[in-house]
C-alpha cells in the first residue's frame, strides 16, 4: 500500500507577522535567480505567494488557503498593471490527503466578475506526487529531512501547459523547484530546466526541519 500524505503540512501556512524568504539559484545552467516570499494576509485570511525577479521586480502573487476537505486552495492571482485573477469553486486545487505516486485532477473556472479585467477561462491543473525524501540536500549545505517532491502542469482554454516540479520540506515550504513546459510542438514532451536550490530566511519566525550537512 502506497503511503499517504497530507499535502497542506508542506506548504507554507502561518498565521503570525512571519515573513519566509526563499532565494533560489542554480549553478551551470542559464537559468534566472528568483526570490519567493511568503506572509500571511489577515485581510482575507490567506496565505500569500510572492515571486520576484532576479533585479527584486515583483511579477506576481497567489493568494491560498488551507479548506477543510478540499486541502491547498489557490483562488487569487494579483499580476503586475492591476491585474486580477479570481477562481470560482472549485479554486486551482493542490491536493490534501493524497496516495504518493497518485495523480490529483483539478478543473478551476475564472470568475469573470471578480477578475480585472474581466476573464472568463476554464482550466485543468494536473499534479502528481512523485516521492516522499527522508533526506534532501541543496547547494548551501542545508539537508532536509522529510520533503515532498511532486510535478504539477496547468492549462487555460487547452493552451500548452506550464508548471513545475518542487521540493517542499515540512513546516518550510518550497526548498528547491524546477520549471516545466509542455512543447508547443510536441504535447508528449515535457521541457524541463535545471533545479534550483533555495537560501530560507526566516523573518520574524524560526526554521523547521533542516540541518547543516556534515558531508
Amino acid at each position: 500500500m502506497s503511503e499517504t500524505i497530507f499535502v497542506p503540512a508542506y506548504w507554507p501556512f502561518f498565521n503570525t507577522h512571519e515573513w519566509r524568504r526563499f532565494d533560489y539559484t542554480t549553478t551551470g545552467d542559464p537559468v534566472e535567480p528568483i526570490t519567493s516570499v511568503f506572509s500571511y494576509d489577515p485581510g482575507t485570511n490567506s496565505m500569500l505567494y510572492d515571486d520576484y525577479s532576479s533585479a527584486g521586480v515583483w511579477r506576481d502573487r497567489w493568494y491560498y488557503q488551507y479548506r477543510p476537505g478540499f486541502g491547498v486552495a489557490e483562488w487569487r492571482d494579483d499580476y503586475p498593471n492591476g491585474k486580477k485573477v479570481v477562481m470560482t469553486d472549485p479554486p486551482i486545487g493542490w491536493g490534501n490527503l493524497q496516495p504518493i505516486g497518485s495523480v490529483y485532477e483539478n478543473y478551476p473556472k475564472m470568475n469573470p466578475f471578480k477578475s480585472w479585467p474581466p476573464s472568463l477561462a476554464e482550466g485543468v491543473q494536473i499534479v502528481t506526487y512523485e516521492k516522499h525524501l527522508s533526506n534532501f540536500l541543496v547547494a548551501c549545505g542545508i539537508t532536509y529531512t522529510d520533503v515532498l517532491q511532486f510535478a504539477y502542469l496547468q492549462s487555460w482554454n487547452g493552451k500548452p501547459a506550464t508548471g513545475a516540479r518542487y521540493w517542499m520540506a515540512l513546516g518550510v515550504g518550497p526548498v528547491a523547484v524546477q520549471w516545466l513546459a509542455q512543447d508547443p510542438n510536441d504535447k508528449n514532451k515535457i521541457i524541463q530546466t535545471a533545479r534550483l536550490d533555495a537560501v530560507v530566511t526566516h523573518v520574524n519566525g524560526g526554521a523547521n526541519g533542516a540541518s547543516r550537512s556534515q558531508a
